[in-house]
């Protein structure tokens, strides 16, 4: 009813402009059948001209002989519904004391116009009736076009409506869904989950995508990420819904399961996938609710699960558990922290002395960071440099550590002659950084530093990103006349390739082989002996690290190393315990 009105009321400035009595009736059916008409407009004109006779709501068959009795209106009006077609009737009103016309014109089988036309007037009067029939005629063509028009508007808005909830919900990358679409998902499974059920969530990252980027480009980088969304397409079902989380992150949602080894099957399954494509991925399993009923707090312990697979081996899945929290709380701790005791120089150096084997005359130190804290105690540097690395606060760290070992170098070079090597460590961290040859080069002219007397101390973790912009670097330092030491020799996997293309003027053995060299049918001893041949027929330095017994120091020195550092030689020391061992007291390295 009231989308009739709604159309019936279109018509109303128009009928209220013409100068003739005119009704407009909607059809009353009785099963299939128009029986009636119910009367639901008329203007003024016709109030007026033709009183007491209709008004809204009555029947046609109401008032039907107040017009005329000679007319049959209501067969009239029944046919021009049925034939669409306008009728035309005559008679003479008793009410105007007049001939008239009376119009009956149909509109789109809804609704039936009766029009009352006076004959005695002009023509002037006809035509203006005829032009009127017009515009009715052409405002309902318009109305007609209009709702046609708007029905397709409203199709494009459903349409696009559709295209945004899929947008909304879903990664434009890799086709999967989204961060958003996994919100929801998790509070529906949370609405529909069955008693005794558990979900949980599997947070994937892609290994090695940082090399895969810097090498190759992010393209390829995007192609990987693709290959693995394809993959993980293939797993989805009504109970798996798998997202693309962002970068080269993804989740699992697996639902309605009865024990959590359903979780690392479902885990297992997929790295084995992406395994045979060439996909390695470190994951981490969070339990809804044996971990928490959060969920951020599952998210959030899903990727520390998913760090420490990073951390330990990587192409692998673990389930979090609570030391993994109190791992993350530390580290947490430890890197705010670690930002007050840069502030409040709280970092100290001591240094390690090297002594040549044959002659035990002293080769120089290695400048090592220390960090004790009042509530946390001594902290390793095992455990703060990674930190450092990932907060990038090892840039302004390795600043002061340069600075600070430089400092050291000049003083013990101005008051003691001291013409030795101060070897310090830098991360491939501060490596990548554009200005750290200016820099270097800078606080070395400061202190008046020869470059023979530094040596930089790399591990093989600089090649990891991008290898031919790293070794340009090296040569460029090592062209200074700055000496370059390889770092835990042997424990990488392709260290003897690096060898091969790494500017180092010294290869330190690392005190893994050393522990050991004594055993036995060791093997140790003979890899050592050969490592020492190989690299002093390159021209290169040797140093053994953790050294701590005459027997291992004989072995070296039956080998031909040509160094060595460790407890046996000196333990790490403070900057003065060194300057009295440079000025003469030679127990002071002992005494500690």
């Amino acid at each position: 009813m009231k989308k009739e009105l709604l159309e019936l009321a279109d018509f109303k400035e128009i009928v209220e402009s013409v100068s003739m009595p005119i009704l407009v009736g909607k059809p009353v059916y009785d099963d299939e059948d128009v029986v009636d008409f119910e009367i639901l407009y008329l203007n003024k004109v016709y109030a007026e001209k033709i009183p007491n006779t209709a008004k809204v709501g009555i029947r046609l068959s109401a008032f039907l002989n107040k017009i005329s009795k000679d007319v049959d209106w209501l067969t009239k009006g029944i046919e021009t519904l049925k034939t669409g077609k306008t009728m035309t009737v005559t008679y003479y009103s008793v009410i105007s004391n007049s001939w008239l016309h009376g119009v009956f014109t149909p509109i789109k089988n809804k609704f039936v116009v009766f029009t009352l036309t006076d004959i005695t007037h002009d023509k002037q009067n006809e035509e203006q009736l005829r032009r009127q029939n017009l515009r009715l005629a052409s405002l309902t063509d318009e109305i007609s076009r209009s709702r046609e028009s708007l029905q397709r508007q409203l199709d494009n808005i459903q349409d696009l409506n559709e295209e945004l909830q899929f947008t909304a919900y879903h990664d434009v990358l890799t086709g999967l869904s989204n961060k958003q679409k996994l919100k929801k998902d998790f509070k529906d499974t949370l609405d529909s989950l069955k008693p005794g059920k558990l979900f949980g969530l599997i947070l994937l990252d892609l290994d090695n995508m940082k090399i895969i980027n810097d090498s190759e480009g992010h393209s390829a980088g995007d192609e990987v990420i693709c290959r693995a969304a394809a993959i993980l397409k293939r797993f989805q079902k009504q109970n798996i819904l798998c997202y693309h989380f962002g970068g080269d992150e993804f989740i699992i949602l697996v639902k309605n399961i009865s024990s959590k080894d359903s979780l690392l099957t479902v885990g297992d399954t997929v790295l084995e996938a992406c395994n045979e494509q060439g996909i390695d991925f470190s994951a981490g399993i969070a339990v809804y609710p044996d971990d928490s009923k959060d969920f951020n707090e599952l998210l959030k312990f899903a990727d520390m699960a998913m760090y420490d697979v990073k951390k330990r081996s990587k192409n692998d899945i673990a389930f979090f558990h609570l030391m993994m929290q109190d791992k993350f709380l530390r580290r947490l701790k430890i890197q705010h922290k670690m930002n007050d005791a840069l502030e409040n120089n709280v970092f100290q150096l001591y240094y390690q002395p090297q002594f040549e084997v044959k002659t035990n005359k002293l080769r120089g130190f290695e400048a090592l960071l220390r960090w004790y804290d009042d509530d946390l105690g001594w902290i390793n540097p095992e455990q703060f440099i990674p930190i450092a690395e990932e907060s990038r606060l090892v840039l302004e760290l390795g600043d002061w550590v340069m600075r600070t070992a430089l400092k050291t170098l000049h003083k013990w070079t101005t008051k003691y002659h001291f013409d030795g090597i101060m070897s310090v460590n830098v991360s491939p961290v501060q490596l990548k950084k554009a200005s750290f040859i200016f820099d270097l080069a800078e606080m070395m002219r400061e202190f008046n530093i020869r470059s023979h007397n530094l040596e930089i101390e790399i591990t093989e973790g600089v090649l990891i990103d991008n290898k031919d912009e790293t070794v340009r670097l090296l040569k460029q330092i090592r062209d200074m006349g700055i000496g370059i030491s390889l770092d835990d020799f042997g424990t990488g996997y392709s260290s003897l390739s690096y060898l091969q293309i790494l500017p180092i003027t010294t290869l330190k053995i690392d005190k893994s082989f050393i522990s050991n060299i004594t055993e036995k049918g060791g093997v140790e001893a003979n890899i050592t002996d050969s490592i020492v041949s190989m690299v002093t027929k390159m021209g290169l330095d040797t140093i053994a690290e953790g050294v701590e017994n005459q027997e291992q120091l004989q072995i070296l020195s039956d080998i031909n190393c040509k160094n060595v550092q460790g407890f046996l030689k000196g333990k790490p020391m403070p900057e003065d315990r060194c300057s009295a061992f440079l000025s003469g007291n030679a127990d002071a390295i002992l005494t500690i």
